[in-house]
């Protein structure tokens, strides 16, 4: 079965709609009219390198809708990471601060003050309808800031909420999480614009080993960086990665 069956089923679905999107969206910022909000939608996934898509020059990947995307929108070409590292570098997005400044909250497996604003918080407390699903605000340690609620469980984390405080956040900081987007849509008033973070981990290891090369794609093709060594075994892996 295809590693990144989730993503690619996630995209494709929304392919559509992000065109749409995009288009209904446009004249808020052009116009600057008042009442009309932009919907928010936000991707991120685990230890996906950034020129390993279509839109920035790979040949091998296939990201057709991130590509569309791209065109459609804005691409970003001299912009980083605060931080190599799942929790800090979520913590980071969430709250606008740099790294250094969020206490516990820069630590992989540390916890988030309540003290910092996180923007989805704010966001449904201005009128979205907010919602996660797949990984948000992870791994971390919910308790230590009496989080009274996860609902999220990846292949890298399963949280006991029998184990949480009941004095601070009492969810994710990236909001509620739903199943899919489908559930999240379902019950959005329609009044209301949504805010959605959609957190794939499907790039990450472990790989099936060999699913690249049994995809069609071909060792030949595969560009390796200069800090590992050209052998079959890493293209294939890298192949691996990319499928």
């Amino acid at each position: 079965m295809r590693r990144s069956i989730a993503l690619q089923s996630f995209m494709a679905a929304l392919g559509l709609y992000l065109s749409v999107l995009l288009f209904l969206t446009a004249p808020t910022y052009s116009t600057g009219q008042a009442g009309k909000r932009p919907n928010i939608l936000f991707i991120i996934a685990d230890d996906w390198s950034y020129p390993h898509a279509g839109s920035y020059g790979d040949k091998v990947v296939k990201t057709p809708n991130f590509d569309r995307v791209a065109r459609q929108g804005a691409l970003f070409t001299n912009s980083f990471c605060v931080s190599p590292s799942c929790t800090p570098s979520r913590a980071a997005v969430l709250t606008g601060q740099a790294v250094h400044r969020l206490e516990e909250g820069a630590n992989l497996h540390g916890f988030l003050p309540k003290k910092f604003a996180v923007y989805p918080d704010l966001l449904e407390a201005a009128g979205y309808h907010v919602g996660y699903t797949r990984k948000g605000w992870a791994p971390g340690v919910l308790g230590g800031t009496g989080r009274v609620q996860n609902s999220q469980v990846t292949a890298t984390q399963v949280i006991d909420s029998a184990k949480l405080e009941e004095n601070g956040r009492t969810r994710n900081p990236a909001c509620p999480a739903f199943k899919s987007f489908e559930e999240f849509f379902k019950g959005k008033p329609a009044a209301k614009p949504f805010c959605f973070w959609f957190g794939s981990s499907d790039p990450h290891r472990p790989y099936v080993k060999g699913s690249g090369l049994q995809s069609g794609m071909r060792l030949e093709d595969v560009q390796v960086p200069a800090f590992l060594p050209d052998t079959p075994e890493v293209r294939s892996d890298i192949l691996d990665y990319y499928f």
